[in-house]
Parts: C-alpha cells; sequence; structure tokens
C-alpha cells in the first residue's frame, strides 16, 4: 500500500514537474536572449544596468501550484549577522517592493484574499531561487513586501520621488504673447520632475533564464484605464504581466515607480505612494486609507474647454486639482464640493496636483479636513471641511485589474498543472 501510494506521489511530481518545465520553455521562447532588448536605445540600456542587479522575479505557489509570477525590486539590504570581523560575510536580509498579484487568491469574487498555504520563489540575476517570506501587504494599492536571506549584501535601488505638476502660471497679456500658459514649478529640488512626453523605462526579470527585459516610453498625461486607481499615471511603454511589480525608473537608473499591466501597456504607482505604503506596513503591518468620495484630475489633463471656463473666471489661477465626480453621501458631497470645484488648498497647503493632495490627506481618515476650493458656477473662493471615512475592504482598487487576473490564471492554469 505504502509503495502504491508512493508510486502515485512520484507519477503526480513528475507530471508538475513537466509542466513546469514545459511552462519555462515557453518562457524562453516569449523572452528569447537572442532577441530580447534588441530595439532598445543605448541610453535606456545605460540607465537599466544602473539598478538592473536589483531587478528581480518572484513566483508564488499556493498547496504547490503556480499562482502567480511577476518582478520586483531589492529597496533595502541589511546586515543581520556579521562574519569575520566586518570583512563582508554574514548574514544580510533583504526587502523587496512588489505587486500584491503574488499572493492573491484567484476567485470570481470582488473580493480579494491573500492566497493560503502561501509560498514565494525569488530569482536573482544569477543563482539558485531564495526563499521569500511575506512581509506585509496591501491589496487597496496593490503592494508587496518580500523579505529574502542571503550570504552576501545585494545592491539596492535609489527610490526618488516625482513631481508631476504643471500648474496654469499666468504671465502678462502682451500683444505677442498668450494670457497664461503650461509651465513647471520648482517646489522641492530633490523631487523628479516628470512631465508629460518625458521617458521612462520598465524593468522585469524572468525566472528561467534571469533575463533582464528593458521597455522604454513616454508619460501620457491623457491616458486612463479600468483599473480604479486614481492614483496611477500611464505611459507608452509596451509590456506583459511579467513586468508588473517591476520597477519603474528614469534616465538616470532612479526608481520613481512601480509598475502594473493594463492592455498591453505599462501604469505605474509614483514611488511617493509605494515608499510610504512600504513603511507603514513594516511599522504597523497594515495601511489606512481614507475616503473622500471623489474623483480628483489634474489640470493639465483636462479638457481644453473646461480650461477655457476656468481660465475666463480665474484668470491668475496657477494651482489646483479639478473634482470631477462627487460620491453621493460621501464625505466630499456632506461638505459641500461639486463637479467642476478646483480644489487649491488642503489644511493651509497649496495643492498642486492630486499626488500632492493625496500626500496631505494620507493619514486623516475620521479626521477633518479644510479644502479651499475655487467654483467657476459663481466665481467665489469657498471653505469647506470635510470628515474622511476609512475605505472598507470592499472598496480597494484594482478590481477590474483582478477580473482579468483571473481570466488570465484560468486560462494559464490548465498549462501549468
Amino acid at each position: 500500500m505504502e509503495s502504491a501510494t508512493s508510486s502515485k506521489r512520484q507519477r503526480v511530481g513528475n507530471v508538475q514537474r513537466a509542466a513546469r518545465d514545459t511552462e519555462d520553455e515557453e518562457e524562453e521562447k516569449m523572452f528569447d536572449v537572442r532577441s530580447v532588448n534588441k530595439d532598445v536605445d543605448v541610453d535606456s540600456k545605460i540607465a537599466a544596468l544602473k539598478v538592473s542587479l536589483s531587478v528581480v522575479c518572484l513566483l508564488s505557489r499556493t498547496g504547490g501550484k503556480n499562482l502567480c509570477r511577476c518582478s520586483g525590486t531589492v529597496v533595502e539590504c541589511e546586515c543581520k549577522q556579521e562574519i569575520g570581523g566586518g570583512g563582508g560575510g554574514g548574514e544580510f536580509v533583504a526587502t523587496i517592493l512588489t505587486s500584491a498579484n503574488l499572493l492573491r487568491f484567484p476567485a470570481y469574487s470582488r473580493y480579494t484574499f491573500l492566497a493560503p498555504d502561501i509560498t514565494v520563489e525569488v530569482y536573482l540575476s544569477k543563482g539558485k531561487p531564495l526563499k521569500g517570506q511575506v512581509l506585509g501587504y496591501d491589496f487597496h494599492y496593490n503592494l508587496a513586501i518580500i523579505q529574502i536571506t542571503t550570504d552576501y549584501p545585494l545592491p539596492t535601488a535609489i527610490l526618488t520621488d516625482i513631481d508631476v505638476s504643471m500648474p496654469l502660471t499666468p504671465t502678462p497679456l502682451l500683444t505677442d504673447s498668450k494670457p497664461f500658459g503650461l509651465r513647471p514649478h520648482t517646489v522641492d529640488s530633490s523631487l523628479f520632475k516628470l512631465r508629460g512626453g518625458d521617458k521612462v523605462i520598465a524593468l522585469a526579470r524572468t525566472h528561467t533564464c534571469h533575463c533582464l527585459l528593458v521597455e522604454s516610453g513616454t508619460l501620457s498625461i491623457y491616458k486612463s484605464s479600468g483599473l480604479h486607481c486614481q492614483e496611477l499615471l500611464y505611459t507608452s511603454c509596451k509590456t506583459t504581466h511579467v513586468y508588473i511589480g517591476g520597477p519603474l525608473i528614469n534616465c538616470d537608473g532612479e526608481v520613481i515607480g512601480i509598475v502594473f499591466h493594463y492592455d498591453g501597456y505599462a501604469a505605474f504607482l509614483p514611488i511617493n505612494i509605494a515608499s510610504r505604503c512600504m513603511q507603514l506596513l513594516k511599522r504597523d503591518r497594515g495601511v489606512c486609507h481614507p475616503w473622500l468620495g471623489m474623483t480628483l484630475t489634474n489640470s493639465y489633463a483636462a479638457k481644453a474647454s473646461v480650461l477655457e471656463e476656468i481660465i475666463q473666471k480665474f484668470p491668475h489661477i496657477s494651482n489646483g486639482i479639478i473634482v470631477k465626480d462627487v460620491m453621493k453621501g460621501s464625505p466630499a458631497a456632506h461638505a459641500g464640493i461639486v463637479s467642476k470645484d478646483i480644489i487649491v488648498e488642503c489644511d493651509g497647503e497649496v495643492v498642486r496636483c492630486s499626488l500632492e493632495f493625496c500626500r496631505m490627506v494620507w493619514n486623516r481618515a475620521s479626521q477633518s479636513v479644510e479644502v479651499v476650493v475655487m467654483r467657476p458656477s459663481s466665481s467665489k473662493h469657498v471653505k469647506l471641511t470635510m470628515v474622511a471615512d476609512e475605505l472598507k475592504p470592499a472598496s480597494y482598487n484594482w478590481q477590474v485589474l483582478f477580473h482579468l487576473f483571473v481570466c488570465w490564471f484560468s486560462y494559464r492554469n490548465a498549462r501549468w498543472h
């Protein structure tokens, strides 16, 4: 009886290994080393090489079955135990920032669950896979933190917050000039100024041949999607699912965002939000999400007809974000905010873009938030007070992405197992 059971287990193991070998062969064909990155320009390759050793591939399994494969970035590496008097040897703990897709349990539900009995393997640029430990995750921003232990220090990526604001800056009305224009502004020299059309580069790594993938593109200020995450920005980088969780970098090799995949292109969560989430997950094991119940857009991304109406009412307006929609019964609605309002201040701080506004209300769940809005319908400045609610898991972002992931998983599952 024991012999028969052992034989059955061996047959099952052989089938699973054969399925994984087939998948590995398919991946190698898809990312042929001879053809990968062949059309990438030299500047993009140079930028990618500055951070390449920090880019990893992650593979998760639940109940021994393949669940998800994505990329990630080594963002921290600390010496846990030194050996040999500080000569570089010892035990090191590295922290990897990636996508929570790695941990999601695929079920036909709008709710998201942590996969049961989950294991994670991490593939570096070379060598055998390392066992990953789940340190934290946030399904709202679709982020996860994985830790690995090595016997040597790993290179860590440089994370640089971005400034995507481009206010309407008035200029004197001269005969040879326009009454206003879109111009960059200077707020903090430590921020990387990112404008529509600027070059960005998405990176990923495969787990079979350890191959680095590089795809360059530009920032798009007008593109949107159904991912239901207002904080996402979009690019023209053509990507696949393996790029999910990987870094988006600038031409200096600095990580400015975490890549997600939508409709063949790379969307990304700004590193401003991702790094803050990571610190809260490490410290508190969770992230509190305030909810105001309104959809916002940056002024530079608004339609020309909307901007014309704003400029006619407020010819000297320089900053602000536009309210597109307000949910009925939301904190914003109770405060009196309406569509087309322009939020120009929050608790005494000037609001230049939606990313800044997100930072200002980050830890304000159940607290009052005072805003100043400019209302085109009345040409008035209005001071309003909102009390932010805490977002519930049922209303988290990524419902559309999760549906697409479920469909992809269902298709691949039969081929993996």
